[in-house]
């Protein structure tokens, strides 16, 4: 689930998204506590300036919204984000598989990474599952078999020829020239490769998302159980007054090179 797309694209992509969240809180504080929250370094679309907006930050932001806290969000490396939290030097960390610790309090799933295959439509290439995966020349995200799961390390295995690039800007110009059956990776990353493609050279070519994988669900944790309450409020708020789905589809539509109809965001 990495990206690493140039400056210039993200400038050009992002600078016109104005996503603050039209969502008035019930009671808030006139003076929020301030809350340190751990986040992963730069992910565009999830993650993006510093943690000024992305996805995730727009979700977590409007969340908190509606409570007396004001998140504060702390950019670093996997590994010491869970440091961080763990030995209490913050209050929350973000984007945790629910069975991944037993620190402090879970809160409900607020967002979904959904990995796919990318081939050309051109192709007319069939991807139901991992095991159609064998036989093709596979290329994926840095780390892919370690984030990925067992399934589909053993999957790659099979296939004609499987490779790993951090850079996954480039992966949809690698999948354009032919030299990948295709491309495999979070749905939402590789729809911003493409966009990336497009907005820098204005070359497209219709491409076909397989649903190979159930979607990974998330959520966040925190020591104090009144701000896992809190969070879990919020969600549901958002969620019922439809600024859950207005964030996602902001995105979708800022993201997507042609109409983008095609499988329903998460909910």
């Amino acid at each position: 689930m990495r990206a690493s797309p140039t400056i210039h694209a993200l400038w050009v992509l992002f600078a016109a998204i104005c996503l603050s969240p039209s969502v008035t809180a019930q009671s808030p504080s006139l003076h929020p506590k301030l809350i340190e929250i751990a986040t992963r370094e730069n992910l565009p679309p999830y993650v993006v300036g510093g943690a000024a907006h992305g996805i995730e930050i727009d979700l977590v932001r409007a969340i908190f919204d509606y409570s007396d806290y004001e998140p504060v969000f702390i950019q670093q490396p996997r590994v010491r984000m869970i440091t961080a939290f763990e030995s209490g030097q913050i209050n929350g960390i973000l984007t945790q598989h629910v069975l991944a610790s037993n620190i402090g309090c879970s809160t409900d799933w607020y967002i979904a990474h959904q990995n796919v295959a990318l081939t050309l439509a051109s192709r007319n290439l069939t991807i139901e599952g991992l095991d159609d995966l064998k036989g093709l020349s596979v290329l994926s995200f840095s780390g892919a078999t370690r984030y990925l799961g067992p399934e589909f390390q053993e999957a790659v295995t099979q296939t004609k020829r499987y490779t790993e690039s951090g850079d996954q800007s480039k992966h949809i110009q690698l999948l354009y020239k032919g030299r990948f059956d295709t491309v495999v990776g979070d749905r939402w990353i590789l729809a911003l490769a493409q966009k990336s493609q497009f907005t820098e050279t204005g070359e497209y070519l219709e491409l076909k998302r397989h649903p190979i994988m159930k979607p990974s669900l998330y959520v966040a944790r925190f020591h104090d159980q009144k701000i896992c309450d809190a969070f879990n409020l919020g969600l549901r708020r958002l969620r019922a007054d439809g600024t859950y789905a207005e964030i996602w589809n902001g995105y979708r539509q800022s993201l997507a090179v042609m109409n983008d109809r095609d499988g329903d965001l998460p909910q």
